[in-house]
């Protein structure tokens, strides 16, 4: 058996040694595909809702918008009426109800007073600041509305990310096996004398190459994946993976449309025009404080524990000495003369701040304008990479083949062969890469214009 093994030629040798070390470097990363499909499958709705209903963003903003809510309530207080109930604990030594105390002993009665106050008008200011809270409700809400937008594009984008570096870590899994074939190719020629050294030395460099660029998609697949998990607003970690699902295509509008739809729709701005229209009622709110108060009253006192050579209670009143329940009632008017100039200060700063929110508000506008202008271009930009990714992957894939046959044949030096595979393994990628970043862009779009997506 030894004797006959020593009598096969050299050649026939060292090409099964090839070829079961090529086999064995194709079924190892197989394996590692194998266990990459594993993972919980999610689909786009799925990821969208479930940040909408834990992201923190979210909720914040909620929280702004209920709480916004409730100081409308407080400042429609303002016109019910006010009822108020005093007890109150006395201490007199003086002339009292027209008398003088005997011997001016003091004395300690108790009062019981109720008060009720009902403004009539403020002449335009209680109108105002309720006006002015109720803009700033409407732009709580917006707010809110720009929140759930953000997180579902960040959504979105996170699950294209993952879906990308899904594919990316496909591609490269299959460049490590075309990699990993070329070697036995190469290994091939040589043992039957038709190679070089030099041609399988490169090879194995291209599969280590290969097998470089494979750990590290397998790392940004990873990161891709912590990214969904903050994204969807939770903390446990989850292999996700996605499912395949399309995203759903986006207005395909000319620029007028898109930009002229984003003003009149992106909730970024409806909050900031609100915002405008609450710091112009803030004016007239301290401005109408120079302005007359019309209130009514209505009061009431009922005195006890004053003295009966005092009060002149009856005898047998067991020295309670009440006085009879007394009211009083009528309208107040009170006109601001002079408080040191406050109000004209107070009128200038408001006046200050609404032309602040005014220019906040004309910047927010130039920013969607222009981001809106500047992601129509990169979305024509990258519709035509795109084109001519695929017609360089196709004459790539094409080229590959015309030169494997003559690296076969042994008319060209591994070299060639080499830049033919790294070519093809190139253009894959950047192909992969180039479609979902159509789709992130257009995710970025739909955002600026605030496009509600349906699923």
């Amino acid at each position: 058996m030894s004797a006959r093994a020593d009598r096969l030629p050299a050649p026939l040798i060292g090409g099964t040694l090839a070829l079961w070390t090529g086999i064995l470097i194709v079924l190892l990363p197989l394996r590692a595909v194998k266990a990459a499909e594993e993972g919980v499958p999610v689909d786009r709705k799925t990821v969208v809702q479930a940040a909408l209903a834990s992201h923190p963003l979210v909720s914040i903003a909620y929280a702004r918008s209920r709480a916004q809510t409730e100081k409308v309530g407080v400042a429609l207080a303002d016109y019910y009426p006010h009822l108020t109930l005093s007890l109150d604990q006395l201490f007199l030594n003086s002339a009292f109800v027209g008398g003088v105390f005997p011997d001016y002993q003091p004395i300690a009665p108790e009062m019981l007073n109720p008060t009720l106050t009902q403004d009539i008008t403020t002449f335009g200011r209680r109108h105002y600041r309720i006006r002015a809270e109720r803009f700033l409700l409407r732009s709580r809400k917006e707010e809110l509305a720009e929140a759930r937008l953000a997180v579902s594009f960040r959504a979105n984008l996170a699950y294209d990310q993952l879906a990308m570096f899904e594919h990316l870590v496909r591609g490269a899994r299959k460049n490590e096996e075309d990699a990993a074939l070329h070697l036995r190719m190469a290994q091939e020629r040589l043992a039957r004398g038709f190679g070089v050294v030099t041609d399988v030395t490169m090879a194995r460099l291209l599969l280590e190459k290969t097998r470089l660029a494979r750990i590290r998609q397998e790392n940004a697949l990873e990161k891709a994946r912590a990214d969904l998990v903050y994204a969807m607003g939770r903390e446990a970690p989850v292999p996700y993976r996605t499912d395949g699902s399309p995203r759903q295509p986006g207005p395909d509008w000319p620029l007028s449309e898109l930009t002229a739809f984003a003003l009149r729709h992106r909730p970024l701005i409806l909050a900031a025009r609100a915002r405008d229209r609450e710091s112009e009622n803030r004016v007239d709110e301290v401005r109408t404080r120079n302005y007359p108060h019309l209130s009514l009253f209505a009061q009431g006192f009922l005195l006890w524990g004053v003295p009966p050579t005092i009060s002149g209670a009856p005898p047998g009143s067991g020295g309670l000495g009440l006085f009879l329940p007394t009211f009083q009632s009528g309208l107040a008017l009170s006109v601001p003369i002079f408080v040191g100039g406050e109000i004209l200060h107070d009128t200038e700063r408001a006046r200050m701040e609404a032309k602040k929110e005014s220019e906040k508000t004309r910047l927010v506008r130039l920013r969607i304008i222009r981001n809106v202008r500047k992601l129509f271009d990169d979305l024509e930009t990258q519709r035509e990479t795109l084109a001519l990714d695929q017609v360089r992957y196709a004459h790539a894939q094409e080229n590959q083949r015309l030169v494997e046959r003559r690296f076969a044949r042994g008319l060209v030096d591994g070299v060639t062969a080499v830049d033919a595979e790294t070519e093809v393994l190139t253009s894959r990628e950047r192909l992969i890469a180039d479609r979902f970043r159509l789709s992130m862009i257009q995710d970025g779009l739909d955002r600026e214009i605030g496009y509600p997506r349906d699923f």
